[in-house]
């Protein structure tokens, strides 16, 4: 398999250059990162381009792992201060138990030990799932295991309390990490509610009169039936309106 992909990718990725090797199972991409790494830290994005080791218990910026060896990598263009990483597929990672052995299966997360990661406790961002056990009892000492990788959200059902409380703080550390971000999700949020309000106390205006007025002229019952629908219709139109706006903050 491995051979047949490397020939599809010379025959069709001009510039391109394929390797091969042992220690993971996936495709490596070279990214770029700032100060120093060892084989299997964890890696975080910041947004600016560049790269850095990961430092802080569930980043939601994890993209990846450094795998020195990787099993296939796409070398576009070499270029000093870049890596391979990998973001999916299987490979061997950093780990300490500062949060408690390891099991098969259980969810793995960063830490604040730099580039290593850890067992996740509680919902919030992972970067995979274990697949060898890590049985260290010594917290300072740092082991190496295979783990899936799937950088993704996960909730964990117990602790909710905690979990909540969790989220709120990363919520707020987000805002002030990126405030631009956090700003379009506000004035998105102030948006739907304020239309929204709106349309539910006109529409309220709208049935109570158009009630009032049917008890007061029933023979031109249809005709203030037909208004009061329109006024509906137009109202949900604005409200759909308001919601395409705001998504339209979100994504520009």
């Amino acid at each position: 398999m491995s051979k047949v992909l490397g020939f599809l990718v010379l025959l069709f990725g001009i510039g391109t250059r394929v390797v091969f090797a042992q220690d993971s199972a996936g495709v490596a991409t070279y990214v770029s990162l700032s100060g120093e790494y060892s084989d299997g830290s964890v890696i975080c994005g910041t947004g600016g381009g560049s790269n850095k080791i990961c430092d802080r218990e569930y980043d939601p910026n994890m993209i990846g792992v450094i795998t020195v060896n990787p099993a296939v990598s796409f070398i576009v263009e070499e270029m000093d201060g870049t890596v391979p990483m990998l973001s999916s597929g299987k490979a061997y990672v950093l780990v300490s138990s500062v949060n408690g052995t390891i099991t098969i299966g259980d969810f793995i997360t960063s830490s604040k030990i730099a580039g290593v990661s850890q067992k996740a406790t509680k919902s919030g961002y992972i970067l995979g799932s274990a697949t060898e056990e890590y049985n260290e009892s010594d917290p300072q000492k740092i082991g190496k295991i295979m783990v899936s990788l799937s950088v993704k959200p996960a909730v964990l059902k117990k602790n909710a309390e905690a979990n909540l409380l969790q989220m709120i703080k990363d919520g707020v550390e987000g805002a002030f990490e990126s405030p631009l971000s956090a700003l379009r999700y506000v004035v998105s949020a102030l948006i739907v509610s304020v239309i929204f309000i709106f349309g539910f106390i006109h529409f309220g205006k709208i049935a109570k009169s158009g009630v009032e007025s049917i008890g007061r002229n029933p023979l031109a019952s249809r005709a203030i039936q037909t208004g009061v629908i329109m006024n509906m219709g137009i109202t949900v139109v604005i409200m759909g309106a308001s919601v395409f706006v705001a998504y339209m903050i979100l994504v520009i």
